[in-house]
């Protein structure tokens, strides 16, 4: 099998297209940054370039496959939340950007590279401020010496910070209170009246 010019220009568009966008994810200190984006949209071509050159598409469905591994592997649940879909998701179309090099559509696969970065870098600042001003729902659970006025006292601190609470369960154990809280607001808000819980010295234990 001989190596076309066109064959070089390929691989040398994966480089420039899969560290383009690696380097976005890098800068952002993800875990698929310049090197892993990059090499998966080299292979991705690579493998699309010869499967064309056998006149097949076997290699071309087991890029999909693969790819499905790989994103599978960095996708994780941590602090209540799942993490790593915009990871995976980048790693899924790297790989569908070096099929379309591969295949010689290099004005799509160029216009579609450069509308990823732009997805990742401005919506990724506008997904921060969403997070930042946008509404989080938050449990909160602590313990304190039984006392009524204690409750009167915790529910006064979340609404004065724009805490909104949408339920309150209370228990007693021996001579302590549980009380877990069912909130929703901004997280700076969140954040503020944390700080404040872990301030108390009445709260035995504190959680959310």
């Amino acid at each position: 099998m001989f190596i076309l010019p066109e064959d070089v220009i390929k691989i040398l568009l994966a480089v420039l297209v899969g560290g383009g966008i690696g380097l976005e994810r890098e800068l952002h200190n993800k875990a698929a940054g310049f090197r892993t984006i990059s090499l998966i949209c080299i292979g991705a071509t690579l493998f699309t370039i010869i499967s064309i050159k056998f006149g097949g598409d076997r290699i071309a469905s087991t890029i999909v496959s693969g790819v499905g591994f790989l994103g599978a592997g960095v996708i994780m649940r941590a602090d209540g939340r799942v993490k790593g879909l915009t990871t995976a998701s980048t790693i899924w179309v790297a790989s569908a950007l070096g099929m379309a090099i591969g295949s010689g559509h290099y004005t799509m696969a160029m216009l579609t590279g450069l509308a990823v970065i732009i997805v990742l870098w401005v919506f990724g600042r506008l997904d921060k401020w969403i997070d930042l001003n946008g509404s989080e729902a938050r449990t909160y659970e602590m313990s304190c010496l039984l006392d009524e006025a204690k409750i009167d006292q915790l529910t006064h601190l979340f609404k004065q910070h724009g805490v909104y609470i949408s339920r309150c369960n209370r228990f007693k154990q021996n001579d302590l209170m549980i009380l877990h809280w069912e909130t929703h607001a901004r997280l700076k808000n969140h954040d503020f009246v944390a700080a404040k819980l872990f301030a108390d010295p009445d709260l035995k234990e504190l959680r959310f």
